[in-house]
């Protein structure tokens, strides 16, 4: 998966290292063909298991790339392995402060006449260790899919627009890796989950640079495949605050 990713950043780079002098595009309502930029993510939730759930606040940044002309993008956004410390102690797992790390990336087209609707495919990645010190263990895993994008944008202005973003990954496959903290023989077990995220946001352009605020949420289910037993089902929303820096095409 590691491998994907790299070449996936690899290719962003070549198309936008090809783009054209930067500029803004002229109308707010088109998707801009190339931007990178930055978008801090404070997601409120909760994480069920078989032993309760578990309430927590968790924030981080998400690098977001994307590269490509007027009707073909490759996007990306990546979170590195970092730690979720909102998460409250529980009964059964103590201070289990997981660590996440996701990526996304897909190629979309522009289906309207004005770049304002983008359907795409691409692939999802999450990575997670999660310490479990009240029974001695820390698990970890590794999850990939095929991803569905759909991105929809709309002005509200000369300068002002609305941006709707839905992502789906009916399939992410990968095991959970068990280690016991007593010396145990560390156990593993397969699983599958899927993943939808969706966001909403109003955006204003000013000079080569975009603004978004909006709120963005998470729905991530899993279960184990030898037993249909459930994994694992993580459900968060909360605020998103977006920068872009625009290198775009010309027409």
């Amino acid at each position: 998966m590691r491998k994907n990713s790299n070449v996936a950043v690899l290719l962003v780079a070549l198309v936008a290292n090809a783009a054209a002098p930067a500029y803004a595009d002229e109308s707010p309502s088109a998707v801009p063909s190339v931007y990178a930029g930055v978008q801090a993510l404070a997601l409120s939730g909760v994480h069920r298991d078989i032993a309760g759930n578990q309430y927590g606040i968790g924030a981080g940044p998400l690098v977001q790339v994307r590269g490509g002309g007027n009707r073909l993008a490759l996007g990306i956004e990546g979170l590195p392995v970092v730690s979720i410390p909102g998460t409250r102690p529980s009964v059964a797992y103590g201070q289990a402060t997981p660590k996440l790390g996701i990526f996304n990336g897909a190629a979309e087209y522009a289906v309207g006449a004005n770049r304002s609707v983008w359907l795409g495919l691409g692939e999802t990645v999450y990575n997670q260790r999660t310490p479990l010190p009240a029974i001695g263990q820390e698990v970890s895993s590794r999850l990939a899919g095929l991803r569905y994008v759909a991105r929809l944008r709309g002005a509200l202005g000369d300068a002002h627009f609305w941006e709707g973003f839905i992502g789906a990954t009916p399939t992410l496959s990968g095991a959970d890796r068990f280690v016991f903290l007593d010396g145990a023989v560390p156990a593993t077990k397969v699983e599958r989950a899927s993943e939808i995220d969706a966001s909403l946001a109003l955006g204003w352009r000013r000079g080569a640079s975009e603004w978004l605020v909006g709120v963005r949420t998470l729905n991530f289910a899993a279960k184990f495949t030898a037993t249909g037993e459930a994994a694992d089902r993580n459900v968060g929303v909360g605020l998103l605050l977006e920068w872009r820096r625009l290198r775009a095409q010309r027409r």
